[in-house]
């Protein structure tokens, strides 16, 4: 029992936390200032965003104040498993977590309850399942007998299942719910931070035949290694003005240019010379020496 409570919480995190990348529906309407968003009625306040801001690592913060939405999907998937868990009549009592001594609010421990009861309905894992993984990648299990690693198995297998029907469950709650966006609060919390402004297709385009060599940043505002590459970037173009381009494509909102050269990884830093042919790539981040030697290979000084 104390495993599979361990492994409803590692799913439990994944989807709450992250709101499962489950896309949020939203709807315009009339709120007052304090308030960030309402689900079926209940008010989430703006401060309370920021409450649960505060509680992220630096440096997953800083990414969430520019996409703050996947903060508040997850804050929105919570509201809605609690209303679900006392429309089912579903309680716990403010104490301890049955597996680590963080005290948890009675809120997080109801939700905790419903979804142990919603869990505990799921099939068990059959050992056709079993086999038919560890026939499947037996190659993976360094000619480990199938009794060794049968554990494991069945213990990844389940957490897939159980992610699956977290993931379905709250699909279905947010399909039914009415949630309603303040958008002008919602437009002060996504207000890009300075620096990570990215350009466009079109930028890219009339960089490419403007007769300069050109660095191209392949990345995303989602993506911690982008992020710490970009003050780099900023002082390359800075040392290079007038002599080169720098541009920051976020791929997210250029897939077509991603797909076009094949970005495989992110960041990806690109180097074109003067007739917009490419001439090298590096994958991952690229610290600034390694980019001005690359810049005077291409004849730039």
């Amino acid at each position: 029992m104390k495993r599979k409570t361990k492994i409803l919480v590692i799913a439990l995190l994944a989807v709450i936390a992250l709101g499962a990348g489950v896309a949020c529906w939203i709807l315009a309407g009339p709120f007052g200032v304090p308030t960030l968003v309402t689900v079926n009625g209940e008010g989430i306040p703006v401060s309370r965003f920021h409450d649960e801001l505060a509680k992220i690592e630096p440096a997953y913060r800083d990414l969430l104040k520019e996409e703050p939405g996947q903060l508040l999907d997850g804050m929105v998937n919570q509201v809605l498993l609690l209303q679900q868990a006392k429309k089912e009549g579903v309680s716990a009592a403010k104490g301890e977590d049955s597996t680590t001594p963080v005290k948890v609010d009675k809120d997080q421990a109801t939700i905790r309850a419903f979804l142990e009861k919603r869990m505990a309905a799921l099939p068990a894992i059959t050992p056709q399942e079993v086999e038919s993984i560890y026939e499947t990648y037996k190659s993976q299990f360094a000619g480990q007998a199938k009794e060794a690693v049968a554990p494991l198995i069945r213990e990844t297998l389940e957490r897939q299942r159980q992610m699956e029907a977290i993931q379905k469950l709250i699909a279905d709650l947010r399909q039914s719910a009415v949630i309603e966006l303040n958008q002008k609060e919602y437009a002060k919390l996504s207000a890009p931070a300075p620096g990570s402004e990215t350009q466009s297709e079109a930028d890219f385009g009339r960089a490419l035949t403007g007769g300069k060599p050109l660095v191209v940043d392949f990345g995303s505002n989602t993506c911690i290694p982008c992020r710490q590459l970009r003050p780099v970037l900023q002082t390359i173009r800075q040392s290079y003005a007038g002599k080169l381009e720098v541009l920051v494509i976020d791929i997210q909102k250029n897939e077509k240019l991603a797909r076009e050269y094949q970005i495989q990884v992110i960041p990806t830093v690109i180097f074109f010379d003067r007739s917009g042919k490419e001439v090298f790539r590096h994958q991952g981040f690229m610290s600034e020496d390694r980019i001005k030697e690359q810049i005077a290979k291409m004849g730039v000084g």
